[in-house]
């Protein structure tokens, strides 16, 4: 029992040192949370952990605003990314996963379905130079059933057989270097 407490305790004590909570109740409540790194957390605690509503501030450019899990995003939400692209949609344990739209800032928006923060499912692809792709994602790859639409006029319906090299995604939190944070 006194192993458990201990390792608690220096847990706790990590987690002081880690942050600062600069204003309110970072506990059980609303506050605002400084990390080392230059990220801020302005939101919802429960236990001492993000959860509830919020917005993450990343020292990058990055910001996450939506709904918080143990501090992770989960529920609904919305990715500002510091290159310009835009996701809203679904998370689930800090990634887009479910329903969800990207906006990139080449002007291409896909919406659709995410798995494990990758395109994954059923999903359209707006062109910014018109063309369309609209049908089945594997790994963040066309694959399956799809029809591909050239600049409004000519249309190909098939099925994507081989996809690319697959994406592997990365949670929010080790986002650098990542196919969804760094898109």
């Amino acid at each position: 029992m006194k192993k458990i407490i201990l390792i608690f305790y220096f847990i706790s004590i990590s987690k002081i040192f880690s942050a600062d909570c600069i204003s309110g109740d970072c506990f059980n409540g609303q506050g605002v949370m400084q990390y080392p790194n230059g990220d801020k957390y302005v939101g919802q605690f429960q236990a001492e952990k993000q959860s509830g509503y919020g917005t993450y501030f990343f020292a990058n450019g990055d910001k996450y605003e939506g709904d918080f899990r143990e501090n992770q995003p989960e529920g609904f939400g919305k990715a500002y990314l510091a290159n310009g692209n835009r996701y809203e949609g679904e998370f689930k344990k800090n990634f887009p996963n479910g329903k969800g739209t990207m906006y990139y800032h080449s002007g291409d928006v896909y919406n659709g379905e995410w798995k494990h923060g990758v395109k994954d499912g059923y999903g359209s692809m707006s062109y910014q130079n018109g063309n369309k792709y609209v049908g089945e994602w594997k790994q963040g790859r066309k694959f399956g059933q799809g029809t591909f639409t050239q600049n409004n006029s000519a249309s190909i319906t098939g099925e994507v057989k081989k996809p690319q090299k697959p994406l592997q995604p990365n949670p929010m939190n080790e986002k650098k270097n990542t196919p969804f944070w760094s898109s």
